[in-house]
């Protein structure tokens, strides 16, 4: 409770009535680090998916179906639980009220999905109002990226590349800002140690038309897989994103509505033509080829015995 009290001070500060807390960290990733976990920080929920909306004198947790009896055994005694569907913002918000928000946490799609309503004003703030009061917070654990070997993916990251070119080029699109981990994980054929339970590297891409890219991630990350791709990509540090996309100008830039932050697409319209659309690899990596289709039957016949292998022993056990 002194976390949302130090969290309150803070709503004067800024001039709003509330703070929008979501639980995806500014990749998007459903399941995030520790460090990364302010939703859990602030309201005690464990859960991968909810939000919570912080006012002056109320405290709201937003969760689905499958989370509602433990968000209010973790949260109850702190936070009023709403289930999804059941209820949404515009439900409990009906007053005029000014919601501030991190905008390198949220995209604008599923923002106006929930909060497009006449009377819930939404505020961005380039400051972390939760990270400004979370004093211990816990670090990443760093681990580097690695590749994966054509026999397992089938196709070489080098065809990937010419897909995606080709597919700018029809457009007349001059990059697209891949933010998505897992269409990175896709396209270069690399995996990381970034979500618990999916080998996705938090990393990002600008990729023009004529296949060069530009490749952002913590640089501990890259030492490993640096070589492999030396010819064709240049590697920055994660934190020269900013100044590259405030240095575009006059550029067609493709962004993906479902993982573009307002941060991103913010740094980018002023100076350029924006289009806001589903990233193409969502679609390229739809279709499986004939190696991937081999990989996916063997991981389900394993799957398979592992499930078998457990359903004897309970069987046996369960006494």
């Amino acid at each position: 409770m002194n976390n949302i009290k130090k969290l309150r001070k803070n709503l004067k500060n800024f001039k709003v009535d509330g703070y929008l807390i979501p639980k995806n960290d500014d990749y998007f990733n459903e399941y995030v680090s520790e460090s990364n976990d302010r939703l859990k920080f602030i309201s005690n929920f464990s859960g991968s998916a909810g939000f919570a909306i912080i006012l002056k004198n109320k405290n709201y947790l937003f969760v689905d179906g499958r989370y509602t009896i433990q968000a209010k055994i973790q949260s109850g005694k702190n936070f009023k639980v709403i289930t999804i569907p059941e209820k949404f913002p515009k439900d409990i918000l009906k007053t005029k009220i000014r919601i501030g928000f991190d905008p390198k946490l949220h995209c604008e799609s599923y923002l106006n999905f929930l909060f497009n309503f006449k009377n819930i004003i939404l505020q961005p703030i380039n400051k972390n109002l939760i990270d400004a009061v979370w004093s211990n917070k816990p670090k990443n654990l760093v681990k580097p990226f690695f590749t994966l070997a054509r026999k397992n993916v089938g196709q070489s990251f080098h065809i990937k590349i010419n897909k995606v070119k080709n597919i700018l080029l029809k457009n007349k699109v001059d990059c697209l800002l891949i933010t998505a981990p897992e269409n990175v994980a896709w396209i270069l054929n690399i995996r990381g140690y970034d979500s618990s339970f999916s080998p996705i590297p938090n990393a990002r891409l600008l990729i023009d038309n004529k296949g060069d890219i530009d490749f952002f991630a913590d640089v501990k990350k890259i030492k490993k897989i640096k070589k492999k791709f030396a010819k064709k990509i240049k590697f920055y540090d994660e934190s020269k994103l900013e100044s590259k996309l405030r240095n575009l100008t006059k550029k067609t830039i493709w962004l993906d509505r479902l993982s573009c932050s307002i941060h991103y697409k913010n740094l980018l319209i002023k100076k350029n033509k924006i289009i806001i659309k589903l990233d193409p690899i969502y679609l390229l990596k739809s279709v499986k080829n004939s190696i991937e289709i081999k990989n996916m039957k063997k991981s389900h016949i394993l799957d398979g015995i592992a499930l078998t292998k457990f359903l004897f022993w309970l069987k046996k056990n369960f006494k």
